[in-house]
């Protein structure tokens, strides 16, 4: 970025140079343009570099047809602006590239694997339904699982603003460690949702009782890799509750979503404060 900057500096002073050097409204209108072009348009930063450039050299030489007066520029010249449109589509394709791998890498660190598996809550609470309707049916036993995280447990020590994002990165991050543990130790015909900064897990077949094995297995697993303490609630059918908003209030309830919004009050509280919760 730096090096589009000085280049683009040093472009609008070209003509301090030389009294003969006298370049075209078009050209100092038209660089600035395909370089913003090429950075935000992802087609501009995927398409090969000599695709670009043709198209940029073709488009410039276009409206200086158009303006037939620009064309009346010494032919010197107008390879001089060409060269300078060819220096900035490179240089602004090395910003657009990196601008793309940056996106990637926040696209891994807030998505992560995550989508690979665990719905959105709003797409996967029909088959969830769907299978509370047959446990109710043939009066079999089925468990809703509620998962989160507890906020307190991610520490950092930036600015506010940088730490606000890191916050919000560190917990995207983790929802998707937690999403792939999940389908790692889950069987197939288990339904993970996500819903909001949560996952929502139906256990077909399941009693709350005979779920706490692998819910201390997960909070282990979840310390050991990220130091990340876990909040879960449990529900179970019929003896929780026997309609599926119910199940999904009471887990919901049992995770601490409370103790959730109280924390994050605290913490914000604090950080106004300009200290830290203990």
């Amino acid at each position: 970025m730096s090096s589009l900057i000085a280049w683009l500096f040093f472009f609008y002073n070209f003509e301090r140079l030389s009294p003969s050097i006298d370049l075209t409204g078009i050209a100092y209108l038209f660089v600035p343009i395909v370089a913003i072009l090429i950075i935000i348009v992802p087609l501009g930063r995927r398409a090969p570099l000599l695709g670009v450039l043709l198209v940029s050299l073709v488009s410039f030489l276009a409206l200086k047809i158009l303006g037939s007066q620009e064309w009346a520029s010494p032919l010197p010249l107008t390879i001089i602006e060409m060269g300078v449109i060819g220096v900035t589509v490179a240089l602004a394709r090395q910003v657009g590239s990196g601008l793309e791998e940056f996106e990637q890498v926040v696209a891994h660190i807030t998505i992560g694997q995550s989508g690979r598996f665990s719905e959105s809550f709003s797409s996967g609470q029909i088959e969830m339904y769907r299978e509370l309707k047959r446990a109710r049916h043939y009066e079999r036993p089925v468990t809703m699982m509620a998962v989160g995280m507890s906020e307190g447990s991610i520490q950092v020590a930036l600015d506010r603003m940088v730490q606000e994002t890191q916050r919000a990165m560190m917990k995207q991050y983790v929802l998707s460690t937690i999403a792939s543990t999940l389908c790692d130790e889950l069987e197939d015909y288990n339904l993970i949702t996500r819903h909001n900064d949560h996952f929502l897990v139906l256990l077909p077949e399941v009693k709350g009782d005979d779920v706490e094995a692998f819910v201390e297995q997960l909070q282990r697993a979840m310390q050991e890799q990220l130091g990340v303490n876990l909040q879960i609630g449990l529900a179970s059918f019929p003896d929780d509750a026997v309609t599926f908003d119910g199940l999904v209030a009471t887990a919901i309830n049992r995770m601490g979503k409370k103790k959730f919004v109280e924390l994050m009050g605290q913490i914000l509280h604090f950080q106004e404060q300009g200290g830290s919760p203990e």
